[in-house]
């Protein structure tokens, strides 16, 4: 044959290839980077959808068709498809995307909203697959390589859902710039068993905003890969996120709120990739999850079987806990490797800031591994008003060889009574203790709301002398020496046996006292509390407590049994100063071991509030409580049976945010400066539970100058203050309530705040005021 007979019969081949029909249920757009365009508004399904001037209407038109690498498909801004669900049908990779975004004018973004309304929805049924109407607004089955961008998701049972039930490469997925909103009702009842529910219905636990799920019945299903969600915005949802069975996830920019169930959840992430996997999640929000509960409990975000992932600066708030389950910021749930969270800000969660747990139900055993918390600020979690104690920082259960590092992170109590962590393998579970195991602990600062830095002896405790700012030594009654290490038991230990000291405890021995030494990093007043009790033991002559700045004895007790005694005091000290804590054997060394864990609060504060700084002591935070009969001013006295200052006669009394005169006596709270500089002072001042009697009159003085009032004070209500003046080191301040002549119903509100701009050297500022504190 001739070359020209050949080359006619390529082209009748060619031409009977294209025109024969495709083994496929759909029809495929086949031609390299073709545009599509679809409009509700304007558009008709006849039409080639190949313009903006000829576009298709209905996602079905959409979702009838398979797309190709290359290809777009534009959905018009400002219009809405209701009643629909768009099904994406092709395969594109991660570097030739198949493409969902919009066109046109405007802001608005296009719509697919499956229902017009959160009550138009069905209600979950898990046994009638008809009667939960539509169940997606967007479904990828065994669809990978799209990149979706620009769309508003939303009045569905689930958002952006990708199901790969099949083998074959899954090679990504991109979501960016989407709202996804109101995603509820997924049938989760009865539950969680799912084998009550069908089939098509045990995908998910409930809806969700953005999910991956990888059916695993059979080894040759692939895992997707190079999944990317930015800059998205997820609210009122069953769950924002949940992503499953993935590798190189990076997640950026995502903002989720009101979620009713779970926060984000990510699991199965880079499980024995080969290779150097993606995992990132920065600059993100988390706020409200789990309004509703869920029945396993509740996280902001959730970490099951993640490797080599790192959140980088994501905030993570409002965590709730309405079973009484969880409710946490972080939760490290089981079986996770390298997974790290830097540079973020954890608050005002429910429970524990952060979850380390080994879930006995699917973990196989196998503990946490590397799990670390880096330079992070946790404040105010741990507040669930349920009757029941959460700690500030951590709960941890197992993982004994976690290995990770946790350093550089703020912890912020909600109060001095809040223990910092709850460790089930404890005693007493909620504690000032790390947790047992080869975690890497250094810099971690734990502070009250007011600023205010606490040392405990405890979370200090080390195995290097002088790591944060805790020594450990003894003395023969001559000669200060370094104590060494016993890494085998954790301890301290002496040249004499028994010379010991734990992370809160010590023991001394004969001719020997063992020292527990704090020194100060700068200039400033301390308050040093604690309790030194025998531990296990009251037999034996004793011990002797003592504590001394510079060598110079401030405090000493002996104590005998288990019960103990206990100190506070206030001190100032200048940078370098140290402060020892002396045990000493009182001649027999028997029965010596001595549980003390004494805490070094450094002051910081500059905002003093009454009820805050309330306490037994006089002079504590600049705060003293008197009174004064017109001629002379008198310090009251601690009740500890009712909490309050008690002055000379019945009912003159002083508690945390109320006082109470008496006949030509008046009650008075007590501010010195600790500096020169400009107060503001604020407050309310009403009656505190009738308005019966004839009122009390309210003032404020300066030294003994009035500088606010004579205000009448007679209702519920009562009137406010805000104003500010000028103070020296040493200046009072005094808020004072006069009877008005007789005192029935004088029981007067009043819990001001005084905020300080200091204006100072050093050497004032720490100059002591405290005068008549307990030393």
């Amino acid at each position: 044959m001739n070359s020209r007979f050949w080359r006619m019969a390529i082209v009748f081949a060619l031409v009977l290839l294209l025109t024969a029909p495709r083994l496929t249920d759909l029809p495929i757009a086949y031609a390299s980077s073709q545009t599509y365009y679809v409009s509700f508004s304007s558009g008709n399904d006849s039409n080639d959808g190949l313009s903006a001037a000829t576009p298709w209407k209905t996602l079905g038109k959409v979702s009838s068709r398979t797309f190709g690498v290359g290809d777009s498909v534009l959905l018009k801004k400002g219009d809405t498809w209701t009643g629909e669900t768009l099904y994406l049908n092709g395969n594109g990779t991660s570097s030739n995307w198949i493409t969902l975004s919009s066109y046109g004018t405007g802001t608005a973004k296009p719509a697919i909203t499956p229902y017009a309304s959160v009550a138009a929805i069905p209600a979950a049924n898990p046994t009638n697959l008809a009667a939960n109407g539509l169940l997606y607004a967007v479904y990828l089955h065994n669809a990978a390589g799209w990149k979706i961008n620009g769309l508003e998701i939303g009045y569905a049972k689930s958002g952006i859902v990708y199901v790969n039930d099949t083998g074959g490469t899954r090679d990504g997925l991109w979501i960016e710039d989407c709202y996804i909103h109101d995603i509820v009702k997924w049938p989760m009842n009865p539950f969680p068993s799912a084998d009550n529910r069908l089939a098509a219905l045990q995908i998910m636990s409930y809806s969700v905003g953005i999910y991956t799920h990888l059916d695993e019945s059979s080894p040759s299903n692939q895992r997707l890969k190079n999944v990317t969600v930015k800059n998205v915005a997820i609210d009122r949802t069953d769950g924002p996120l949940e992503i499953r069975k993935a590798d190189n996830v990076s997640l950026e920019g995502i903002h989720t709120n009101d979620s009713y169930h779970e926060g984000v959840q990510l699991t199965g992430i880079n499980v024995g990739y080969s290779g150097t996997p993606i995992g990132l999640m920065k600059n993100s929000v988390i706020l409200n999850s789990g309004i509703n509960g869920m029945a396993w409990g509740t996280a902001g975000l959730q970490f099951n079987a993640v490797e080599n992932f790192v959140a980088d600066n994501v905030e993570i708030g409002y965590t709730y806990s309405p079973n009484g389950i969880d409710g946490v910021g972080i939760d490290y749930e089981g079986l996770n490797k390298n997974v790290t969270v830097k540079n973020s800000f954890i608050h005002d969660n429910a429970d524990e800031a952060v979850m380390v747990y080994r879930n006995p139900q699917w973990s196989g055993g196998v503990e946490n591994v590397n799990t670390s918390l880096i330079d992070n600020v946790f404040q105010n979690n741990g507040i669930n008003n349920d009757g029941n104690p959460h700690a500030a920082f951590l709960v941890q259960q197992y993982n004994y060889a976690n290995g990770g590092t946790v350093s550089g992170n703020t912890i912020v109590k909600t109060s001095r009574a809040q223990a910092l962590n709850m460790i089930v393998e404890r005693t007493p579970q909620f504690n000032e203790y790390w947790p047992t195991g080869s975690y890497s602990l250094s810099n971690n600062t734990v502070k009250l709301p007011n600023g205010n830095i606490l040392n405990y002896a405890s979370t200090g405790f080390s195995g290097t002398q002088g790591k944060n700012g805790w020594t450990y030594r003894q003395f023969n009654g001559s000669t200060i020496s370094d104590l060494s290490w016993n890494n085998t038991d954790q301890t301290w230990q002496g040249s004499a046996t028994f010379l010991l000291v734990g992370e809160d405890w010590m023991h001394p021995a004969t001719g020997y006292v063992t020292e527990r030494i704090w020194t100060a990093p700068a200039s400033e007043n301390i308050r040093i509390t604690g309790n030194p009790k025998k531990t296990d033991s009251a037999l034996g002559n004793g011990v002797i407590t003592s504590i001394w700045k510079n060598g110079t004895q401030i405090w000493a007790q002996t104590v005998t049994t288990t019960t103990g005694v206990q100190h506070d005091m206030q001190v100032s000290v200048n940078a370098g100063d140290t402060i020892a804590f002396v045990l000493d054997p009182n001649g027999d060394s028997s029965y010596d071991k001595t549980t003390w864990n004494p805490v070094v609060e450094e002051i910081k504060q500059t905002a003093y509030t009454a009820n805050t700084d309330f306490g037994p002591q006089q002079g504590m935070y600049g705060w003293r409580y008197v009174e004064n009969n017109g001629s002379a001013e008198t310090n009251m006295t601690w009740n500890g049976a009712s909490g309050v200052w008690s002055g000379s006669v019945n009912n003159l009394l002083i508690g945390d945010d109320w006082q109470h005169p008496a006949i030509g006596i008046q009650s008075q709270r007590k501010w010195v400066s600790p500096s020169s500089g400009t107060v503001r002072i604020t407050g309310t001042v009403r009656k505190y539970d009738s308005a019966s009697g004839n009122g009390v009159i309210a003032s404020i003085w300066k030294n003994g100058t009035k500088i606010w009032g004579d205000t009448s004070v007679t209702t519920l209500t009562g009137t406010s203050h805000d104003f500010t003046a000028t103070v020296a080191a040493g200046d009072a301040l005094y808020f004072k309530i006069d009877a008005n002549g007789e005192p029935s119903n004088d029981k007067t509100f009043w819990n001001p705040t005084i905020s300080l701009a200091p204006s100072f050297s050093f050497d004032e500022k720490m100059a002591p005021y405290w005068s008549g504190t307990s030393m």
